[in-house]
């Protein structure tokens, strides 16, 4: 018994250090909707800049009202995140789940940023409604930039957009 119980302590133990030596420091909720369906898509992080979750996928049609909603949370308990970027964007993609992120250029439909300190438990986000009228497959993404740390995190969404008067 006593040999189960130190066994217990060392592998409790040998658990801390992995894990306060990759704290978490931000939540990421992001909601795409439309009339008939909703997805959301919690919080990835990067290395690698897809992340390692597969992104959720909402189907839309052109001209459909599209609802989106992003809450950022500094999840730090005792610790300021300053001039913390947070950077929402919608962008056209070759296909839907392709790993690539695809250039900020001419296929970007939105874009934002703020530049925000966040307290222990802060919160910032935004909402809007857009329609998009041309057929394809787009990225949702919010993510963190310029948070001091070996890793950013980040939420992404497929956003199939098909036109309902095509063949």
């Amino acid at each position: 018994m006593r040999r189960c119980w130190t066994l217990l302590g060392v592998m409790v133990l040998s658990a801390i250090p992995a894990a306060s030596a990759r704290a978490e420091h931000a939540k990421i909720q992001l909601d795409v909707s439309t009339r008939g369906d909703q997805v959301t898509a919690f919080v990835d992080q990067t290395p690698p800049e897809w992340g390692k979750n597969p992104r959720p996928v909402l189907k839309a049609r052109t001209n459909e009202s599209i609802r989106i909603q992003v809450m950022f949370t500094n999840v730090y308990p005792h610790k300021t995140l300053e001039n913390v970027v947070v950077h929402f964007f919608i962008v056209r993609e070759g296909k839907a789940g392709q790993k690539e992120i695809p250039e900020l250029k001419d296929d970007v439909v939105q874009e934002s940023a703020f530049d925000l300190d966040f307290k222990p438990g802060g919160k910032a986000g935004l909402r809007t409604t857009l329609k998009i009228d041309t057929p394809g497959a787009y990225l949702v993404r919010v993510e963190s930039r310029n948070t001091h740390s070996d890793h950013e995190h980040f939420a992404a969404i497929d956003l199939v957009v098909t036109d309902p008067k095509a063949p």
